[in-house]
């Protein structure tokens, strides 16, 4: 994800874009994310070899990775590349291969799948990484996708199922379930308005964070006055100044809106 790209209302996970809207003006819906949607190829960096998909296999358990590589032999389209257990074993594995699709488990010894696939997608921009979880946990996919994977699939899922994804995701195609695509357009309506809250925060001066931050915390004018060193008129005027700022009209609501923003985090 990097990243999701709307075209016609459509939902494009593009491994080799940014975040972006389309045509139509940024109005998305799960139905649109829902769609199975093909986007046109970007010239191929990696090239099959002998029209087969080069994959490499990510997981730290053996009995699955083992079931895994057993599945994959067996397939006359797929040539595996080879296998890591770790994070560790994955890099020294990039230096020399360069795989079209990399089959990613979430939990890793050294670190975890989501840091693995920020590092593949600079490593090696071209490789497709699909990710593997034992259970469906829309926000841990969700920043998978908006490092740089194209989709995932429960490691419940039919070897056949498996196959068929992974040869769509080798020519560039990407499904959503419907069920997914809801809980994906939450999760990114609610990282856009994070973001839209941060830009406000942005526009304040340094002494009206500091305001704001005290506010956050559930001091009274009093108390901010006091911890800031400042008469009471002066944080009043602060406040009615981060009121307009925030577009919002009491302490409460610029209160929640510091939270969301995260500025009870730091």
């Amino acid at each position: 994800m990097k990243t999701s790209k709307l075209y016609d209302g459509q939902l494009f996970l593009d491994p080799l874009g940014e975040s972006s809207y389309a045509s139509d003006g940024g109005n998305m819906s799960s139905q649109s994310l829902s769609k199975s949607v093909k986007k046109k190829r970007p010239p191929k960096l990696a090239e099959r070899s002998g029209g087969k998909i080069s994959i490499i296999l990510v997981d730290d358990h053996p009995i699955f990775l083992s079931g895994l590589q057993e599945l994959f032999r067996k397939q006359p389209d797929f040539e595996l590349l080879g296998v890591a257990e770790s994070v560790a074993d994955l890099k020294k594995l990039l230096e020399k291969k360069k795989p079209q699709v990399i089959l990613m488990d979430f939990e890793l010894p050294e670190g975890d799948g989501i840091s693995a696939t920020a590092f593949v997608r600079k490593q090696s921009p071209e490789t497709k990484v699909v990710m593997l979880t034992g259970y469906d946990n829309p926000p841990l996919i969700f920043r998978a996708l908006k490092v740089g994977a194209v989709g995932y699939l429960l490691k419940n899922t039919r070897s056949k199922e498996i196959l068929e994804t992974l040869r769509k995701v080798a020519d560039g195609e990407v499904l959503l379930n419907p069920d997914l695509a809801s809980k994906f357009l939450h999760e990114f309506q609610r990282d856009q308005e994070v973001e839209e809250l941060r830009r406000l925060v942005q526009t304040l001066t340094n002494r009206e964070e500091e305001v704001l931050r005290s506010v956050a915390t559930g001091a009274s004018n009093k108390e901010i006055s006091q911890q800031l060193f400042i008469s009471e008129l002066t944080v009043k005027m602060h406040l009615a100044s981060i009121f307009r700022k925030l577009q919002v009209n009491d302490r409460t609501k610029a209160a929640v809106l510091a939270l969301k923003a995260g500025l009870g985090d730091e």
